[in-house]
């Protein structure tokens, strides 16, 4: 600690001592052109001025006015170079001088200490608005994360009491059951377990996206094969909603992570079977352009609120269904949609149709990101 003041006195004096010698020179050069004592001491306030603001502390002020007074004594009153004063005017000047020169070094001084501790003032606000922004986020994320929970039990319990209770009259009763019966509460116990298995892989997913572990593996897919196995996950949960398949007739080779792809179109198809009525229209449609293909799947339902539309895409966000018992969800589907699209290098959006409903599309281009075609 005694090193570390030494050696800023040391700097100080040394500012001191350079910005003195300069004062004295330039005095020296304004008294060759003829410019007047008085004018020259306004230089060495001016040197005072510097001193008191290159230093730290009153001290080097008040020595710089003390060293400006004997300087200007020594060189310019008469008789010069030497330190007695002849004519009383001087002495008069030389006093007001150094009143003033001790004045403005204090004045200096405090205003000196007075930025200092506005800009650690300012440091401190940052480093405050930083931590209030840090214990945001985690206030935020520790809420996020209780929501997650707190849907995730919701949705779970509602398929696993169907389960339970369908397996239970069944283990039961089922020696009293006619076949229908029990063939009807085995479709609802698979609809329940499929409806589990996606959530599950919804919740897998968006844990890899978050930690930034999400592995595409891409290979050539036929574009048909994917809408057949997305279609072929929620057949049973479509009930008496009509399914139309627009694709084109020339085999459609893209590359892309077939699995990843596949739940995709799970998700929307799943998005649009909650926002239609039974008796509704769910369109899905591939669509081919020079650099990738179009994949659509739009509803006759009630199309997106004009609140989330914007940020539709983002985490548990979720809008109104249809009826209560398509209602399931925690709101990560379709920003996992989002995650994998972008993953591959293409674009997702979202939209109202002019005839009502919803349209989601996404594109997937041919080519890769090294540049070589899937086809």
């Amino acid at each position: 600690m005694e090193r570390f003041f030494g050696t800023h006195q040391l700097r100080y004096a040394c500012r001191l001592a350079g910005i003195m010698l300069i004062t004295s020179l330039f005095s020296f050069l304004l008294h060759w052109l003829g410019i007047g004592k008085e004018n020259i001491l306004m230089l060495f306030i001016v040197g005072v001025l510097l001193v008191a603001y290159c230093t730290n502390g009153y001290p080097y002020g008040v020595t710089a006015s003390v060293v400006s007074v004997m300087v200007f004594n020594y060189l310019f009153t008469e008789p010069v170079r030497t330190f007695s004063i002849s004519n009383q005017d001087d002495v008069i000047l030389l006093l007001f001088f150094l009143v003033a020169a001790l004045i403005s070094s204090n004045l200096t001084v405090r205003f000196r200490k007075q930025v200092e501790v506005a800009r650690k003032n300012e440091q401190l606000a940052e480093q405050l608005t930083m931590e209030q922004e840090r214990i945001k986020f985690a206030m935020e994320k520790e809420q996020m994360r209780s929501n997650l929970l707190r849907s995730i039990s919701h949705d779970l319990r509602t398929p696993l009491t169907g389960i339970a209770g369908a397996s239970s009259l069944i283990a039961e009763s089922g020696d009293k059951m006619d076949p229908e019966s029990i063939m009807s509460l085995g479709k609802d116990i698979n609809e329940q377990a499929d409806w589990l298995i996606q959530l599950v892989e919804n919740i897998l997913n968006m844990t890899k996206i978050d930690s930034g572990k999400l592995v595409v593996e891409k290979k050539p897919e036929a574009v048909e094969d994917v809408i057949t196995n997305a279609l072929a996950y929620v057949k049973g949960r479509r009930k008496q909603r009509r399914v139309e398949i627009d694709i084109p007739e020339e085999m459609l080779l893209v590359k892309m992570d077939g699995k990843m792809i596949v739940q995709v179109l799970i998700n929307l198809l799943d998005n649009a079977i909650k926002h239609t009525k039974e008796d509704g229209v769910i369109l899905i449609k591939a669509q081919k352009e020079d650099k990738g293909v179009w994949f659509y799947v739009e509803d006759d339902g009630t199309g997106i609120e004009e609140k989330i539309k914007e940020r539709i895409f983002d985490e548990f966000v979720t809008f109104r269904p249809v009826s209560r018992d398509t209602g399931k969800g925690i709101g990560l589907g379709l920003a996992i949609c989002k995650a994998i699209v972008t993953a591959h290098g293409g674009t997702i959006d979202a939209s109202n149709r002019e005839e009502g409903g919803a349209s989601f599309r996404f594109f997937l281009p041919f080519e890769d990101r090294n540049g070589k075609d899937s086809r």
